[in-house]
This record gives structure tokens, C-alpha cells and sequence, in this order.
């Protein structure tokens, strides 16, 4: 036969209970911890980064500033005006760099023994010259030898007659012809 239990409270096994209270409270205690520790190292790195941030706004805020300033000095730049004195300034700088006397050797080059030159007008350009040419010859035929020569030769190019006369029709009782063309130094850079 089974004995009842006389007792009012019966007795209750409770250790594993406190047991895995006290575990999951240490537990608790440590990721707690560990999350405080993550908390004050985040916020560390994150003032870190707020100053360096704060850093870099200001530093932005005065090269706005320093670029604002350079872009009003520019508005008042005479840029036309410093247009036409830089391309003058460069003409005379080709000009100066420009060799007469390699011009002259090769006209000389092309120029047939009956052609005489009266007159040369050069006017420098980017790539050459334009020559204008006053000529004199003796008959027609060395006349469109000096153009045959000067249409094969690299260094000339276009060359146009602008005026052509007859000894009939001047009084140097000769050939007078005008002409333009090109005249580049460098035909290799071309």
C-alpha cells in the first residue's frame, strides 16, 4: 500500500532551476558587459570619426571659399584684351623665329635663271608664311617654270597669280606677274 504523504509542503528538487538561473544570469552579466564594452568602443570610433568629419567640413567650407574668391578675381580678368596682346605677342615670337635666310635659299631653289624677283611681302602665319611675289622674266615659258617649280616643291603650296602682263602692256618691255603662295619651312611637321 502506497504511505501518504504527511508532509504539508511536499519537497520539491528545485536545484536545477537555481542552477540554470545562476548560468543564464552570469551569462546575462557577461554579454551585458560585453555589449557595454562594444557600446563605449563604437561611440569612441564614432568621435573619432565625427571629429575628423567636423575637420573635413571645415577644411571644404574654406577652399569653397578660397575658390569663390578665385573665380570673382577671374571675372575681373580683361580676358579679350589679353586675347589680342598673347596672339600678338605670339606672331612676334613666330616672327622672330621664322628664318629669312632659309626663305630666300629656298625661293632662290625654285627660281628659274630667267625670272628676277622685284619685290617679297611675307606675312607669318601658324604654319609658314605668305609670300606675295612680284616677278619680272625675259619670255612667258620661265614664268610657268617658276610655277611648275613651285607647285612640285614641298616647302610652297597654292601658288595663285593675282596679276600677269605682257611687254605689250607695261612699260618694262617684259613679263611682270604678281603672285601669292604658301611658304612652309617645316613641310615634314605638316
Amino acid at each position: 500500500m502506497i504511505a501518504p504523504n504527511l508532509a504539508t509542503r511536499p519537497f520539491l528538487n528545485t536545484r536545477p532551476v537555481w542552477l540554470v538561473t545562476a548560468v543564464a544570469g552570469a551569462v546575462t552579466v557577461i554579454l551585458l558587459a560585453f555589449n557595454l564594452r562594444l557600446f563605449l568602443v563604437a561611440n569612441r570610433a564614432l568621435d573619432d570619426e565625427s571629429t575628423t568629419r567636423d575637420a573635413l567640413l571645415e577644411k571644404h567650407v574654406r577652399l569653397e571659399a578660397a575658390v569663390r574668391k578665385d573665380v570673382e578675381d577671374l571675372k575681373r580678368v580683361p580676358w579679350r584684351s589679353l586675347t589680342r596682346r598673347v596672339d600678338a605677342t605670339n606672331l612676334i615670337l613666330r616672327e622672330h623665329s621664322f628664318s629669312w635666310l632659309g626663305m630666300l635659299d629656298d625661293i632662290e631653289r625654285v627660281m628659274p635663271y630667267d625670272v628676277r624677283l622685284t619685290k617679297i611681302t611675307p606675312g607669318v602665319g601658324d604654319d609658314g608664311a605668305v609670300l606675295s611675289l612680284a616677278l619680272i622674266a625675259h619670255n612667258r615659258d620661265a614664268m610657268l617654270e617658276l610655277l611648275d617649280n613651285l607647285v612640285a616643291d614641298p616647302q610652297f603650296s597654292d601658288p595663285t597669280p593675282s596679276t600677269e602682263s605682257t611687254p605689250e602692256e607695261n612699260a618694262a618691255a617684259a613679263y611682270v606677274m604678281n603672285l601669292r603662295v604658301n611658304y612652309h619651312p617645316n613641310p615634314e611637321a605638316m
